[in-house]
């Protein structure tokens, strides 16, 4: 299966935004107080019409970055 892409550190230190998906599983990623919040639903449609079937924070670090890109994948 392919790679999850995640922009870089620095796009994200910026405070940008970052949603994507694989299949049906979709996430949004949200830089704040120097932590990466990420939220997880499953199917079709948008966030603000899903419920959110997992949440958590990760540092704002290249090892937080790279631990959130694991758990995704395991969602």
């Amino acid at each position: 299966m392919q790679e999850i892409f995640l922009p870089t550190l620095s796009s994200m230190e910026y405070g940008n935004v970052w949603t994507g998906s694989r299949g049906l599983t979709r996430w949004r990623i949200e830089p704040k107080d120097g932590t990466l919040h990420a939220a997880v639903w499953h199917g079709q449609m948008c966030l603000e019409r899903s419920q959110i079937d997992a949440e958590r924070d990760f540092p704002l670090t290249a090892e937080g970055r790279e631990s959130l890109r694991a758990w995704l994948a395991e969602q």
